[in-house]
């Protein structure tokens, strides 16, 4: 069980930091259920989840993993959807990121991006929502894990991206 103080990576919403742990007011009768009140590091806003969620919470990862991260980025592999119709494109990234690791989010930045160079056209909304929302949660993490700013965490990232062109 996390602590207050704890910092996590939580589902779709990135790195959190476990502010409390109790029973929410909006916990109508008798359910005392006990949940996580977490700060999303992103944009300050406040989630609530069961501490028993079935969703994916872990913690972030350390520098050194963080290190190791950025090293294997260029030999992290592509997925592509089967079609390009908009709602397998939507499918196929969202069963993708499911897992919610670092890794998995990478692949999904990879192939994105590989799509639309080898394509030569517009990034398709889809696309461009999901490539955004991976990159803010990978910098996120790594921001926390090698003590750097966001700035810094996207530079890293986009330099170890850069050099999947290099092997």
């Amino acid at each position: 069980m996390y602590q207050p103080g704890d910092f996590v990576v939580y589902a779709d919403s990135g790195l959190c930091q476990v502010e409390q742990i109790g029973v929410p007011s909006f916990n109508k009768g008798d359910s005392m259920q006990e949940y996580y009140f977490l700060r999303v590091a992103s944009d300050n806003s406040r989630i609530y989840v069961p501490t028993d969620t079935h969703m994916p919470l872990r913690p972030p990862m350390t520098a050194q993993e963080a290190e190791s991260f950025l090293s294997r980025l260029p030999r992290i592999s592509i997925s592509l959807p089967e079609r390009r119709d908009r709602k397998t494109v939507l499918a196929h990234y969202q069963s993708l990121l499911r897992p919610h690791t670092a890794e998995v989010l990478a692949q999904a930045v990879k192939s994105i991006r590989w799509q639309h160079r080898s394509r030569r056209g517009r990034m398709s909304g889809a696309e461009e929502s999901l490539l955004k929302r991976a990159e803010k949660q990978l910098c996120g993490e790594l921001a926390k894990a090698l003590g750097i700013s966001q700035e810094d965490a996207n530079s890293r990232l986009q330099a170890a991206f850069s050099a999947e062109s290099d092997t």
